[in-house]
C-alpha cells in the first residue's frame, strides 16, 4: 500500500500547482491595483484585476474538454504528466509579462493546466483507491490545493510579483520528476485490455501479489461499462447516468455559489474594506492556515461521517457564516456605526472558511471520482467542470461589480440563500457513498433511479 499512498501524493502535487495558481491572485492583485511593485511593468484597474481573476476559468473550460477527448486515448497517467508544460508556460509568461495582453494569455493559460488537472485527477485517484480509504485520498487533492493557496497567501506578500512566480515554479517540476515513476490506473489499463500491465498495476498499488479477484471484478465493470455507448445520448437517456448529472451539475452550482470564489480572489480586499485593525494580509494568512487545517480534518472523516453528512453540514455553516458578513456590511451601508461590531465580518470569514472545508471544498470532489461509470466518466466530469467554472467565472467577474453597484452586503445575501437551498438539495437527492465500491455505487444508483 506505500505505492498507493506515495501515487497519490505524488499525484497531488498536480493539485498543489492548481492551488498555487488560485492563491496567486488575492496577493498579487492588491499589489498590482496599487501599483505597489515598482519592478513589475503592469499596473491594474478593478476591471483588468476582474478579468486577470476570472480568465482561468474560461481556460479551465478549454482544459476541461481537452482533458475529455484525448484522456481515454492517452490515459490518466500521461494526461496529468502533460499539465506541467502549460503549468510551467503560464507562470514563466506571469514573470516576464510586459503588457496586459501577455498576462491575459498566462493566465488563460494557467486555466488550461487548471481545467486538465481537475478533470483528470479525481478520475486517476478514484480508480487506484480501494473503497475504505478512497474518500480520504480524494480529499488529500483539496488538501493539497490549499496547501497551494496557504503558500502563496503566506508568501507572497512579501515578494515581488516576478520572484513569486519563480518559487511558484517549483511544485510542478517537482510533481514531473516523481510521478513519472509510478503506476497507470488499473481500470484504464483493463480498459485496454492490457490484463497483464493491470496486474502489475494493482501488484503496486496494493504492495501484495494475490490481486487477481480484484483484477477479475475491475474487468468485468470495464467490460460491461465499455458495452455501453460513449455519448450525450447515454448520459442524459439512461436513467441512472442522467440522476448522476443531475446531483453533480447541481453540487457544483451550489459550491460555486457559495461565495468561495469572491472570498478567495478577493480575500485581502474584503479584510481591507472591514476597517479592523490588523491588516488584510495577515487575516488573509490566518484564512489561509484554517482553510488547510480543517481540510485536513475533513480528510480523516470523511471515510468515517460519510459525504452526505458532511455536504449539509458545510452548507448550512456557509451560509450562517455569509449572513453574518453580509449583516455587518448592510449596516455599514445603511451608515450605523459598526466600530463595536468589527469582530463580526472576520469571525464569518473564518468561520466560514471552516465550514466550506468541512464539505463543500472536497466532497463535490470526492464524488465526482466515484459516481459516474466508466463510459461517460469523462464526458461528465467534462460537463461539471465546465459547469464549475462557468459559475466561478460569473461569481468572480460579478461580484466587484454588484459590491460596487449595491454595495458589499448584497452578493452576501445572494451567497447565504444558495447555501441554504443547497442543504434543502443534499438532504432530499444525493446519496451516501461512503465504503462502497464503485460497482456498488452504480448499482445503487441505478435502483434509486427505478423509484
Amino acid at each position: 500500500m506505500k505505492k498507493l499512498y506515495l501515487a497519490a501524493i505524488a499525484g497531488n502535487l498536480g493539485m498543489l500547482s492548481v492551488g498555487q495558481f488560485l492563491g496567486w491572485t488575492s496577493p498579487s492583485l492588491a499589489v498590482l491595483m496599487q501599483g505597489k511593485d515598482e519592478g513589475y511593468p503592469i499596473h491594474l484597474t478593478p476591471q483588468e484585476a476582474a478579468w486577470v481573476a476570472s480568465l482561468p476559468t474560461l481556460g479551465g473550460i478549454a482544459g476541461a474538454i481537452i482533458c475529455a477527448v484525448i484522456i481515454n486515448i492517452f490515459g490518466r497517467k500521461n494526461i496529468m504528466l502533460f499539465t506541467v508544460v502549460p503549468s510551467i508556460i503560464s507562470w514563466l509568461m506571469i514573470a516576464f509579462a510586459t503588457s496586459l495582453t501577455e498576462l491575459y494569455i498566462s493566465k488563460f493559460t494557467a486555466g488550461l493546466a487548471i481545467g486538465i488537472t481537475l478533470t483528470v485527477t479525481p478520475i486517476y485517484l478514484g480508480e487506484i483507491s480501494p473503497p475504505h480509504i478512497r474518500g480520504n485520498l480524494t480529499c488529500m487533492s483539496i488538501v493539497a490545493v490549499n496547501i497551494g493557496i496557504l503558500v502563496e497567501f503566506v508568501i507572497g506578500p512579501f515578494l515581488s510579483v516576478q520572484n513569486l512566480t519563480f518559487v511558484s515554479l517549483i511544485a510542478p517540476c517537482l510533481f514531473m520528476l516523481i510521478f513519472i515513476w509510478l503506476p497507470e490506473s488499473p481500470y484504464y489499463l483493463m480498459s485496454c485490455n492490457a490484463k497483464e500491465e493491470t496486474i502489475n498495476s494493482l501488484v503496486q498499488l496494493r504492495g501484495k501479489k494475490d490481486v487477481y479477484n480484484e483484477a477479475c471484478n475491475i474487468e468485468q465493470f470495464v467490460k460491461a461499462s465499455l458495452d455501453d455507448q460513449t455519448d450525450f445520448r447515454e448520459l442524459l437517456c439512461v436513467p441512472s447516468n442522467r440522476r448522476t448529472l443531475i446531483i453533480m451539475l447541481c453540487l457544483s452550482i451550489i459550491q460555486k455559489m457559495s461565495g468561495y470564489q469572491a472570498i478567495l480572489n478577493y480575500a485581502q480586499i474584503i479584510f481591507d474594506q472591514m476597517n479592523v485593525n490588523l491588516e488584510g494580509k495577515y487575516l488573509t494568512m490566518i484564512l489561509g492556515v484554517v482553510q488547510l487545517i480543517f481540510t485536513i480534518i475533513c480528510m480523516f472523516i470523511t471515510d468515517h461521517s460519510g459525504r452526505r453528512s458532511l455536504l449539509i453540514i458545510s452548507c448550512i455553516g456557509t451560509a450562517c457564516s455569509t449572513a453574518m458578513v453580509a449583516t455587518f456590511f448592510n449596516l455599514q451601508y445603511n451608515h450605523i456605526n459598526t466600530k463595536d461590531i468589527t469582530w463580526l465580518p472576520v469571525t464569518g470569514i473564518i468561520t466560514y472558511i471552516m465550514m466550506y472545508a468541512l464539505g463543500l471544498s472536497s466532497q463535490p470532489f470526492t464524488l465526482l471520482s466515484e459516481i459516474f461509470p466508466m463510459n461517460v466518466k469523462a464526458l461528465g466530469s467534462m460537463i461539471i467542470l465546465i459547469t464549475k467554472d462557468f459559475f466561478e467565472f460569473v461569481v468572480i467577474t460579478s461580484y466587484l461589480i454588484i459590491a460596487d453597484i449595491a454595495g458589499i452586503h448584497v452578493p452576501f445575501w445572494i451567497f447565504t440563500a444558495c447555501n441554504f437551498a443547497g442543504a434543502l438539495f443534499i438532504f432530499f437527492y444525493v446519496p451516501e457513498t461512503k465504503g462502497k465500491t464503485l460497482e456498488q455505487i452504480q448499482k445503487e444508483l441505478q435502483r434509486l433511479s427505478k423509484q
